[in-house]
Formats: C-alpha cells, structure tokens, sequence
C-alpha cells in the first residue's frame, strides 16, 4: 500500500486540481458559483497541503564542507520496519554520539552546522536522512509516527557499532526531526537526552488549546473557536489519510519521556505558546528556550554561539561527558 498510496493521493490532488480549475471558468462567468467554488478551492489547498507534507521532495544533493567530511563515513542501516536508511557518521572523541534529525523536505546535510560544532567537542555525530527524504527508501513522510522508528534504528546502529557508550546518545532534531526525536525515544531507552526545536502540533487537541474561564466569557473567542474547530479537525483528518497515520497528542505521550532530559527551542510567538504547553507536559524533564525574534527551525542562525553553547552545555550535563 506504500507506493500505492502515493498514486492514490496524486490522482485525488489531481481531480480536485481539474476540478477547481473548471470551478474558476464557472466563477469568471457568473459571481453566482462561488457558492460552490469557493469550497472546492478551499478543499484544493488543503489536498496540497496535506500531499506536500506526505510526500515531500527529495533533497539528494547539498555542498559538504570538506573540513568536517574529511573522516566521515556513508553508512546504511535498516529501520526497525524495515525501510533502509542512509546516514553520514562523523567520528568523535568522547564515546558520546548525537543523531542529527531534518526538517521536512530536507536531509542529514542540512544539519551540518549542528553537526560541526557538535564534532569539534569531540562528539560523534550521525547524520541520518529520514524515510522519504534524502538517500533513504520510503515515499510517505509521516510527521514522525513511523520516523520514529528510523530514529531508534540510528540508535541501534550506534550502539552495535561499539565505540560509543551505551548511556551517551542523545538525539537533536528540528521540526520534522523533532517530532521523530520524541516518538523514537518512547521506543528507544538508549536516547538519554533531546534537543527539540520548532516542535509543533501533532493533533487537533494540540493545535486548539481549551478555552479559559476567563475566554468562555468572550462571545467572540467562543464563537472563533467553534468555526476553527471543524475546520482543523478536518484538516487534521485529511492529513491523517494522505500519510495513512493518526499521530497521538504531543502533550498525551511526551511525559512518558520523563526523567530523561529534555531542552525545547522556540522560535516565534505561536510556537512559544505550543511550546510551553509541551514542556509543562514533559514533567520536571522539560526545559524552554524561547527565542521570539527567530524564524521556525533557524535558531542556530539567529543566535549562533548561544544555540551552540546552550545545546552543548546540555548535552554535556545529560550524557555526563
């Protein structure tokens, strides 16, 4: 159903392509059939949304900086569902290794300014393409449900190659590669630590927060709520077919993590709000980092020597390097 699903989902996107593309002929001719026109686009944007996010374009090929390629190895594994997985392994010096997770639509490459300062304090850094993205097999990304188990796979990896301690792995992942960071370490008790930027909402009782007493007050805000609802849930369902996954709540599973550690990055207003709600409900093992001027997932480029410095100083601490 893997490749088929992807064919299944490219002839609806299609269809409701045609079909929008008539609707607009309709519209021009008569203001009338934007009574009927106008949900079909809306219903449009939201298929291009939803196959965008499932099947997202390769990244195969990104410039290396030969000064931290020099000793690295192209390395393949097999993740736990048998998806085979492409990585670069850059060897360290401390017996402690961080797994490096991208972005959607991107690959291990694109971590290579996390990889560089990680190695120069001598960790050892794996880059790992997700399924779906880079060198590796799949066609469907799911928003880190079965990512997940391509975290736990590096993990494996790690672990059976023998150079790196078994209580000193910790996973730093971004966006996507947050959400996979968090699901593969319910699966894995080998990842003793994460770095979570620009973890966003998994589900609609993510996404939509209760009202407070102080809202439920507020005809306006109830009535908001009560239109955003439908739509999200709908949304989310959409979503959930396209991918074939139904991702649980982050705040339902995230405090299974506990007493592990981990460090939240937000970047931006909105992402702030969601944030704290995610480490309130990581327990006592949630720490935020709120950057509200940075742009989602580019922590590092806004505060460079901070980032690397807080990061490094936590991984130090979790892992006892």
């Amino acid at each position: 159903m893997r490749r088929g699903r992807y064919f299944r989902n490219l002839t609806i996107l299609l269809v409701l392509a045609a079909g929008s593309l008539f609707a607009l002929t309709r519209v021009l001719a008569s203001p009338i059939h934007w009574l009927w026109g106008l949900p079909l686009f809306y219903l449009t944007y939201l298929a291009w949304n939803a196959f965008a996010f499932a099947h997202p374009r390769r990244l195969r090929h990104w410039p290396q900086r030969e000064s931290l390629f020099a000793n690295a190895e192209n390395v393949r594994f097999t993740s736990r569902d048998g998806v085979q997985l492409y990585a670069w392994y850059l060897p360290g010096t401390n017996r402690a290794a961080i797994v490096l997770a991208h972005t959607l639509g991107g690959s291990g490459l694109l971590m290579q300014a996390h990889a560089e300062f990680l190695r120069d304090a001598g960790y050892t850094v794996l880059l790992l393409d997700l399924r779906a993205h880079g060198r590796s097999q799949g066609n469907t990304s799911t928003y880190g449900v079965l990512e997940a188990q391509d975290v736990a796979a590096a993990v494996d990896y790690l672990l059976a190659r023998g150079d790196i301690d078994a209580d000193k792995i910790g996973v730093l992942g971004v966006s996507l590669g947050a959400q996979a960071a968090w699901r593969g370490a319910l699966q894995s008790q080998a990842i003793r630590a994460l770095v979570l930027e620009g973890l966003g909402p998994a589900d609609i009782q993510d996404r939509l927060r209760p009202l407070s007493v102080q809202e439920q007050g507020n005809g306006l805000r109830r009535l908001r709520h009560k239109i955003l609802y439908p739509l999200a849930l709908f949304d989310q369902w959409l979503f959930n077919f396209f991918c074939g996954q139904r991702p649980t709540p982050v705040t339902a599973d995230i405090g299974n993590i506990a007493p592990r550690p981990i460090l939240f990055i937000a970047c931006g207003p909105r992402e702030i709000e969601m944030n704290r709600r995610f480490c309130a409900a990581a327990q006592e093992s949630g720490v935020l980092w709120e950057l509200p001027k940075a742009r989602h997932a580019a922590g590092l480029l806004h505060e460079p020597e901070t980032y690397a410095h807080r990061v490094l100083a936590f991984f130090d601490e979790a892992l006892k390097v």
